[in-house]
């Protein structure tokens, strides 16, 4: 990948055993710091940040994906996967409904986060 710009269509979530947290932030970097306060605090043990991106591939393609990062307490790395994918399309005068579309398999990133670097 060239590059991995965050997107606005979507508000990050942290999925976790107990409940899915919709977090009120304005960047990545801040919902991966909220994620963090929640596992220190003891709270919850584990979770999954999800969030909408795109994509620049080094050929210039661009895709949307979805990221996810998954979060232990106790863990100094986030483990990192995502899934590229095409937005659904309503029905429209000229053309017809088109459901979401995943591009590919799932992917883990080889280039992991340190918890150090997010807070």
């Amino acid at each position: 990948m060239a590059s991995i710009e965050g997107d606005e269509d979507m508000t990050p979530m942290f999925n976790n055993p107990i409940s899915i947290i919709v977090l009120d932030t304005k960047t990545i970097e801040e919902a991966r710091a909220t994620v963090q306060k929640v596992i220190q605090s003891g709270t919850i043990e584990r979770g999954v940040l999800i969030y909408n991106g795109r994509v620049t591939l080094p050929t210039g393609e661009r895709h949307r994906l979805l990221l996810l990062e998954g979060y232990e307490s106790g863990q100094d790395t986030i483990v990192r996967f995502n899934q590229y994918y095409r937005p659904p399309v309503k029905a429209g005068f000229f053309g017809k409904k088109r459901p979401l579309e995943r591009i590919g398999r799932l992917k883990f990133m080889p280039a992991s986060i340190k918890v150090k670097e997010i807070q």
